[in-house]
């Protein structure tokens, strides 16, 4: 399936990088980890204790968090840019987040983490409130938040790619992206999900060495796949007589379309 493929294909162009993709990441985790362990241990505290206080503090130190995040997080995209596409990369290229990006990936990530937010404020109201209604409600921003935190996997690549600078169409193509493949969102996501979780077990020596590297390429390679599929069926809505995409010339690594330098 695509999803498999697409996760081999991450895997083994990270492969190729190994050294600066090892040391990006770990600039990454020095940058983010402090704020969003605080928040996470807050949180935490907020649903082990039913306090409103750490929960207020754990919004507040999400939000705080985004202003090291956002661009942290643009600057890993554009390293697994480069390493998607085959090009000569350096550990440099990830400060390049601070620059151009900076202000962009403040607005979209900001306001992805104000709807995280308000979605885990209406899970831990509706767990709160008289049966059977409370259960179903439950389930539902649940489930709402599954699927915020899938749109993250389209999210990051589309700060870099779309030119277009509304954050509005650019949460509105995300989740196009997301649900027009369904099924490979769901693996994808399970898989990434699984890969988290076990790097957290493992003494989180494998989430400070190499975890969201691995995660930056491979949701720009789902992200490039996801826009190709879907130009491809434009095509050929377009003009239903081809009788195939056009031929791979001008591609660079294993298909990838060359950038435009």
């Amino acid at each position: 399936m695509h999803a498999f493929r697409i996760a081999w294909r991450a895997s083994r162009d990270l492969f190729d990088e190994l050294f600066t993709a090892i040391a990006v990441n770990l600039l990454w985790v020095i940058i983010n980890l402090p704020l969003l362990g605080v928040a996470f241990s807050l949180g935490l505290t907020a649903m082990i204790e039913w306090d409103i206080q750490p929960f207020v503090l754990a919004a507040l130190a999400l939000m705080i968090a985004v202003l090291p995040f956002g661009p942290s997080s643009s600057g890993l995209t554009l390293v697994a840019q480069r390493i998607f596409e085959g090009r000569s990369v350096s550990w440099r290229l990830f400060f390049d987040g601070f620059r151009a990006p900076r202000n962009r990936s403040w607005q979209v990530y900001g306001a992805w983490m104000a709807v995280f937010i308000i979605l885990l404020v209406n899970i831990a109201f509706y767990t709160q409130i008289a049966p059977p209604y409370n259960a179903f409600l439950t389930m539902f921003f649940l489930y709402i938040v599954i699927l915020w935190i899938a749109v993250l996997i389209h999210l990051g690549p589309l700060i870099i790619l779309q030119e277009d600078r509304s954050v509005i169409k650019l949460f509105r193509n995300a989740l196009i992206l997301m649900l027009g493949r369904p099924v490979a969102t769901l693996i994808t996501m399970l898989l990434m999900s699984i890969i988290v979780l076990l790097s957290i077990a493992i003494n989180l020596i494998p989430l400070l060495l190499l975890t969201p590297t691995w995660l930056a390429v491979w949701g720009f390679r789902a992200t490039a796949q996801a826009i190709e599929e879907i130009e491809e069926r434009r095509r050929a809505l377009q003009n239903p007589t081809d009788e195939g995409p056009p031929a791979a010339g001008g591609r660079g690594r294993r298909g990838q379309i060359r950038p435009r330098d």
